[in-house]
């Protein structure tokens, strides 16, 4: 079984059988908010400490520690914290091509 270091996430690390690509840990602000956007995987949040407010796949939400928030490739989510919040995000299986990181609708892709 491999260890993945926060620091030094490589694709070539994660083996071929896992499940995840990418993983980190958030430290936010209250009153900090994180735009709506989506990813080429399925991303998932897990509240360790704090309060916010989340919109995912339509839908809004308010979030404390424990709650696990799921949201699906291409599905746009944002996030207002309420109250100083630590999470933990965790990426899925990233198709062929696909990126890590946040990715935009351009203005005729919202329409």
């Amino acid at each position: 079984m491999p260890v993945i270091r926060a620091d030094k996430q490589e694709q070539a690390l994660f083996p071929t059988w896992s499940e995840i690509n990418h993983y980190g840990i958030n430290h936010l602000k209250a009153g900090q908010e994180v735009p709506l956007h989506y990813h080429a995987c399925n991303e998932y949040w897990i509240i360790v400490s704090g309060r916010g407010i989340c919109t995912t796949e339509g839908d809004t939400y308010e979030l404390g520690p424990g709650d696990l928030v799921l949201t699906e490739q291409g599905q746009e989510h944002s996030l207002l914290v309420t109250e100083e919040m630590t999470a933990v995000y965790i990426y899925g299986v990233l198709p062929p091509g696909g990126k890590i990181g946040y990715l935009y609708r351009t203005k005729e892709e919202q329409q």
